[in-house]
């Protein structure tokens, strides 16, 4: 039996930039919630033991609903959240605990400078940001929050995951009340992948079909690093996701660890 489709709607692709996150905000958690949340915290505290530094005032940038942040306060942590998607961001009062978060551009952060003990970004939100000059910017001004001595956390889905179709994936037929599709485009002349993604979600005999299109841009390794020093940082590493071994031309993500000097000046002061 063939798999059982969302009624067809003609699917509009939306700029880079505009709608990303906010048709599926109200479902986001729930599309979600296989993901350990749990564990990525661990490995970001793994990260910074390895390295021998401490955290307590910590922002979540790019937080989306919320579920990093709010698994940290349940740490002790004191953290605080900003991201792009006002939708996004609303629900990170739902969280358990709470979270508190603001609407705030990555590249052009209105926070007081030397205020952080770390900031985190993580599942692959970095990506996002499709111009280097902007990446470039999001780097100088983590660079300026963090306090001396204070690290910055990241993901980033790398060139071989995003050129590999990764993004291709599927569960119609499944019978889950969210049932989506997302098809990629890899555009190797612009480093873009376009994800044209359809949803579909059935509560009962009510059915609410809608679409998005998300925009990641690969970035290689030697450019990110030279963008982290560029910003000021003093000290910097990239890992193979969830490991401390080096990225493999296979490692379809990288966690990247950057560590602000002692008497580091804000390149942006």
């Amino acid at each position: 039996m063939a798999p059982r489709r969302p009624k067809a709607q003609a699917q509009q692709a939306t700029r880079p930039g505009h709608g990303e996150f906010d048709a599926v905000a109200d479902y986001y958690d729930y599309l979600m919630r296989a993901i350990p949340y749990g564990q990525w915290v661990d490995y970001v505290e793994a990260l910074l033991s390895r390295h021998g530094l401490q955290a307590r005032r910590v922002l979540d940038l790019c937080c989306g609903t919320g579920k990093v942040g709010s698994e940290m306060l349940r740490r002790g942590y004191e953290v605080y959240g900003a991201d792009l998607s006002e939708k996004m961001v609303r629900h990170c009062r739902r969280q358990q605990p709470p979270l508190p978060a603001a609407v705030m551009d990555a590249s052009a952060l209105g926070l007081r400078s030397n205020s952080f003990d770390l900031v985190v970004s993580l599942y692959d939100s970095l990506n996002y940001i499709l111009d280097p000059a902007k990446l470039a910017c999001c780097f100088c001004h983590v660079h300026r929050i963090l306090k001396p001595g204070a690290a910055f956390v990241f993901d980033m889905n790398t060139t071989y995951a995003l050129a590999a179709g990764f993004f291709a994936q599927s569960n119609l037929g499944s019978g889950d009340p969210l049932e989506f599709e997302w098809r990629p485009q890899w555009d190797s002349s612009t480093r873009i992948c376009r994800v044209d993604m359809r949803f579909c979600w059935r509560d009962g005999s009510r059915e609410k079909v809608f679409h998005e299109t998300h925009y990641q841009r690969a970035y290689e390794i030697e450019e990110i690093e030279n963008m982290l020093v560029a910003a000021g940082f003093a000290e910097t590493h990239i890992y193979h996701a969830y490991s401390f071994r080096p990225p493999s031309r296979w490692s379809d993500r990288i966690f990247g660890l950057a560590v602000k000097g002692d008497d580091a000046c804000n390149v942006l002061d």
